[in-house]
């Protein structure tokens, strides 16, 4: 992925919650309390495990068509800039939020421009936007989380990866088809 001035590529994180409707407070069978310590105790005996916990989403896209998801535990400098610099190549023009993960970035050896989200969501001088990566966002929400009507947290990184993969092959005439010969470029 390599972000130019004509496609820059576009970063942000977002929240995957876990809390369901009319937060009932369901759990999922996959997410069990050996993972972590839970204070919260169980309130009814209908439910499978520990409470659905959220989890932070890291999004890289570049254009219209490559998407790059990663989730991760939190979403702070020392746990993106890794990230970045393993899918970005140097020199890369990359637009994103005012979060402040995100400064160091300059000095990573990327040309990054930010866009302040409580003023406008184009900023007018530079036209610098995340518009298509936070798009992207209310398409994983859509087709993901709500589809698979909550997702555990072992699972979604690969929910994450088939959306990108079938993103980044939507103009496939047999998707089955070019499964296969992608499968069998990954396993030479």
């Amino acid at each position: 992925m390599v972000g130019t001035v004509d496609r820059p590529g576009q970063i942000d994180e977002t929240y995957f919650g876990g809390r369901r409707k009319y937060d009932r407070g369901r759990f999922l069978q996959g997410d069990n309390a050996a993972e972590e310590e839970d204070s919260d105790p169980v309130q009814n005996n209908r439910n499978h495990g520990r409470r659905i916990d959220g989890r932070w989403v890291f999004g890289l896209k570049n254009g219209m068509d490559v998407i790059r998801l990663s989730v991760v535990e939190k979403r702070d400098g020392a746990t993106l800039e890794p990230i970045i610099k393993r899918k970005v190549a140097p020199g890369s023009v990359i637009h994103s939020d005012e979060w402040p993960a995100y400064r160091p970035f300059n000095a990573a050896g990327f040309v990054h421009s930010t866009v302040n989200h409580q003023q406008n969501y184009e900023d007018p001088n530079t036209g610098v936007h995340t518009q298509n990566i936070e798009r992207v966002w209310l398409d994983t929400n859509t087709k993901i989380m709500n589809t698979t009507r909550g997702t555990p947290r072992h699972l979604l990184q690969a929910h994450l990866n088939e959306y990108s993969w079938r993103i980044f092959r939507l103009d496939a005439d047999d998707l089955f088809m070019v499964f296969l010969i992608d499968l069998r470029s990954v396993f030479r």
